[in-house]
């Protein structure tokens, strides 16, 4: 019940039953979301170009973390914090698997735009990657292999995934169990698809509709069930811009490992519109 709909029925705020307020905090909360996000994009500056033209960084992480710096798939914590506020302070915008698609759709695009995306959900990406990302008003994309949520403690659980969420995270999907595609039936890359999609929904409220392809193979049979399951983009681990000529099913993204800042630095260093 919305606060008119309370008044004109006789009740009158702070005499709301449990229900009711409840309905009440979550419409409030809802709005003040909604004129956040304006403000956000009224300091936005976009330009538009030819679809053809429109190229976006992705960037593809796994796991923040200090606890074997031997491994490239762990940017250490430090590093990381290090990456996301040179993003912030030189005014790039972010941008969920959503706004990538909508800047291929219509060509419009930030001046400095950048996707970023973690692959499998582990919960270093909650106490660490998201912490971060909070204290620098920045946003992510998070992949998940379903079958690990709320079993795994190296993994994020429902509630962490929850959380991610209400706060402006994409939460996407990984499928349930990270098999290659490539190596599967048609039948199976359906299923398994369809498993992480149901998953994400049942423990996390996540209505997905973009994917990360296991190990990034794929096959044009997977692109097939990807679009006939309703996929709207999915991304690989094929190094490069996203760019509309790869097809939305097919997006490159760019590998971030353990390095210097400096080196983070040149992969934006000829690319501002």
């Amino acid at each position: 019940m919305s606060v008119s709909k309370a008044v004109n029925a006789g009740v009158y705020p702070g005499n709301y039953d449990a229900e009711e307020e409840k309905e009440i905090n979550s419409e409030n909360g809802e709005n003040e979301k909604i004129e956040k996000q304006e403000k956000v994009e009224e300091k936005i500056n976009y330009v538009t170009m030819d679809k053809s033209e429109v190229k976006i960084p992705i960037l593809m992480y796994h796991s923040v973390s200090d606890d074997d710096p031997s491994n490239s798939l762990l940017v250490p914590i430090n590093k990381f914090e290090e990456q996301i506020k040179w993003l912030a302070e030189e005014g790039f915008t972010p941008m969920l698997l959503e706004d990538v698609v909508q800047a291929f759709e219509t060509g419009k695009v930030p001046e400095k735009p950048v996707s970023i995306t973690f692959d499998d959900g582990y919960a270093d990406n909650y106490t660490e990657a998201y912490r971060i990302l909070k204290n620098y008003n920045m946003k992510a994309t998070f992949f998940i292999i379903t079958d690990n949520i709320d079993v795994d403690s190296y993994f994020m659980n429902s509630d962490m995934l929850k959380e991610m969420k209400d706060h402006g995270m994409g939460i996407e999907n990984h499928t349930s169990i990270h098999i290659e595609f490539t190596a599967i039936s048609r039948e199976d890359k359906a299923s398994i698809i369809s498993d992480g999609a149901k998953a994400l929904k049942d423990k996390a409220g996540v209505e997905s509709k973009f994917l990360c392809y296991p190990v990034g193979r794929y096959d044009e049979e997977t692109i097939e069930v990807a679009k006939e399951l309703g996929i709207k983009a999915a991304v690989t681990t094929e190094n490069g811009f996203a760019t509309f000529s790869d097809g939305l099913h097919s997006l490159k993204r760019v590998r971030i490992s353990p390095m210097d800042i400096e080196a983070f630095k040149s992969i934006f260093s000829d690319f501002i519109y």
